[in-house]
C-alpha cells in the first residue's frame, strides 16, 4: 500500500511537471535555451570537443619517459639452457626473471612538440565547432519559431475569413427568402465558404507540422500545443549596413571561420610532422635486471635462497639509439607533398566560404532593404483594403454590390493581410541575423535582461 501510494506521488509529480511546461508560454529566447540544453545532436559535439581535450592532454604526455616491467617464470625439462650460465644442463630446473627498463626521446625532429601544437589546433577546431552547432541550432529554432508564428497569423486571418462568409451567408439567406437576392448567389457564397473551411483545415495542419518541427528541434516532447510568444520589439527602419564591413566584422569573430582556420593551422602542424620524417631521431633507453636460478647453487650444492639471487643477480644497462632515415621509397617526400596540397585545400575552402558568405550577407541587405519598402506599402494597402472591404459589406447586404465584386474585396484584404505578415516575419528574421553578423547573439542579449 505503502509503494502504491509513492508510485501515484511520482506519477502526479511527473504530470504536474509536464502540464506546466505543456501550458507555459513559449518565447523565442526560451525555445532556443531549451533547446541548447536538450538537443541531442549539440551533445555530440560537446562529446568530440572532450575526445580532443584529451588528445591534447595525451600528447603532452608524450613527452614524459615511458616505463615498462615485465617478469617470467618457468619449468624447464630435459636438456635444456641454463639462463644463470648459458650451459647445457639436463636436470629439471625453476627459473624466474624481472626487468624494468625505461626510455625518452632526446631528439626526435620535433616530432612530439609539433603534434602537440597540431592537437591544440584540432582542439581548439572542435571547440568553435561546438559553439558554431549551437549558433546553427538557435537559428534553426528561430526559424520554425517564426513559421509556427506566421501560420498561426495566417490561420487567424483564415479564420476571420470563414466567419465573415458565414455572416454574409446568413444576410443573403435571409435576403434570397424576401426575394432581393437570387438563389444561384446563395449557392455560390456556400462554395466559397466551403472553400475557405477547406482552406482553414490546410492551415491548421500546416501549423501542427510546423509546430512538430520545433519540438524536434528543441527536443520537447508533448503533444499538447504550444504558445508562443512573439516578444519582440524591433522597430522598422531602413538598413544602411555595407557589406564589406559587416563582413569584415562577422568574419574576424565567427565561430564557424574560426574553427576552419584552427584547422588550417592544425593543417600546417602536419605538414611539419611530415618533414619531421626527414630528420634522425636519438634515444636513450636503460634498464634494470635480476632474476632467481634454481640452477645457481652454493659451494656445497644448496640452491641460493630467493632473496640473494634477487639482490646478486642485478644488471644494469644504459644505452642510446640513433636512427637515420636514408631511404624509405620516397614516402616521407610523398607524404610531405600530400600534406602541402592538403594546407591548399583547406585555404581554397575557407576562401570559397567566405565568398559564398559575403554574396549571402549582400543578399541579405538587398533583402531587408525590399522588406522594408514592401512592409510600409503592404501596411498602407492593408488599411485601404480593410475599408474598401467595410464598404463592399455594406453595399453587399443592402444589394448594390455583385457577389464577385464582393468576394474580390474580401480575398484582396486576406492577401495584404498576410503580406502584411509575411513581410514582418521575414523582417525579424533578417534582423536577427543582421545583429549576428555584428556580433550579438540576440537569444543571450535577451537572456542577460
Amino acid at each position: 500500500m505503502f509503494k502504491t501510494r509513492i508510485y501515484l506521488i511520482l506519477i502526479f509529480s511527473l504530470a504536474f511537471q509536464f502540464s506546466v511546461w505543456s501550458q507555459q508560454t513559449w518565447t523565442l529566447t526560451q525555445c532556443i535555451s531549451y533547446a541548447i540544453e536538450n538537443n541531442i545532436n549539440l551533445k555530440e559535439y560537446e562529446i568530440l570537443e572532450k575526445l580532443a581535450l584529451e588528445d591534447v592532454r595525451q600528447s603532452k604526455r608524450n613527452m614524459l619517459p615511458g616505463v615498462s616491467g615485465s617478469t617470467s617464470a618457468g619449468l624447464s625439462f630435459g636438456r635444456s639452457i641454463d639462463p644463470n650460465t648459458n650451459g647445457y644442463v639436463n636436470t629439471e630446473f625453476f627459473n624466474n626473471s624481472y626487468s624494468l627498463s625505461s626510455s625518452i626521446a632526446v631528439f626526435d625532429g620535433f616530432r612530439i612538440q609539433n603534434h602537440m601544437k597540431y592537437q591544440q589546433f584540432k582542439k581548439e577546431a572542435s571547440e568553435y565547432m561546438r559553439i558554431n552547432a549551437g549558433d546553427d541550432l538557435a537559428f534553426g529554432v528561430m526559424i520554425a519559431f517564426y513559421d509556427v508564428v506566421y501560420y498561426k497569423g495566417m490561420l487567424e486571418i483564415a479564420i476571420e475569413q470563414v466567419e465573415a462568409s458565414k455572416l454574409s451567408l446568413k444576410t443573403t439567406e435571409k435576403m434570397v427568402d424576401v426575394g432581393l437576392k437570387a438563389k444561384t448567389d446563395l449557392l455560390e457564397m456556400r462554395a466559397n465558404l466551403e472553400s475557405e473551411e477547406l482552406n482553414k483545415i490546410t492551415i491548421e495542419n500546416k501549423v501542427e507540422t510546423v509546430t512538430l518541427q520545433l519540438k524536434q528541434l528543441m527536443n520537447f516532447v508533448s503533444r499538447d500545443e504550444m504558445e508562443l510568444m512573439d516578444d519582440s520589439t524591433l522597430v522598422f527602419n531602413e538598413v544602411v549596413d555595407q557589406p564589406q564591413q559587416l563582413f569584415n566584422q562577422y568574419t574576424s569573430w565567427s565561430p564557424y571561420y574560426q574553427s576552419i582556420e584552427a584547422n588550417l593551422k592544425a593543417t600546417e602542424k602536419g605538414l611539419a610532422l611530415s618533414r619531421s620524417q626527414l630528420y634522425p631521431s636519438l634515444w636513450a633507453s636503460g634498464s634494470i635486471n635480476t632474476g632467481f636460478y634454481e640452477t645457481n647453487v652454493n659451494d656445497i650444492g644448496e640452491t641460493i635462497g630467493f632473496r640473494d639471487q634477487f639482490k646478486n643477480n642485478k644488471s644494469q644497462y644504459l644505452g642510446a639509439s640513433l636512427s637515420i632515415p636514408i631511404f624509405n621509397r620516397w614516402a616521407n617526400r610523398s607524404d610531405i607533398k600530400k600534406a602541402k596540397l592538403e594546407i591548399e585545400r583547406v585555404k581554397t575552402n575557407l576562401e570559397d566560404e567566405k565568398q559564398k558568405m559575403f554574396f549571402e550577407m549582400v543578399n541579405n541587405l538587398t533583402e531587408l532593404e525590399a522588406l522594408y519598402k514592401e512592409y510600409n506599402q503592404y501596411m498602407k494597402r492593408s488599411e485601404v483594403d480593410a475599408l474598401a472591404f467595410r464598404a463592399a459589406e455594406k453595399k453587399f447586404e443592402q444589394g448594390l454590390m455583385d457577389i464577385n465584386d464582393y468576394y474580390l474585396a474580401k480575398n484582396r484584404l486576406a492577401n495584404t493581410q498576410s503580406q502584411v505578415l509575411r513581410s514582418r516575419t521575414q523582417w525579424e528574421i533578417k534582423i536577427k541575423v543582421l545583429e549576428f553578423y555584428k556580433g550579438t547573439r540576440f537569444w543571450q542579449l535577451e537572456e542577460s535582461h
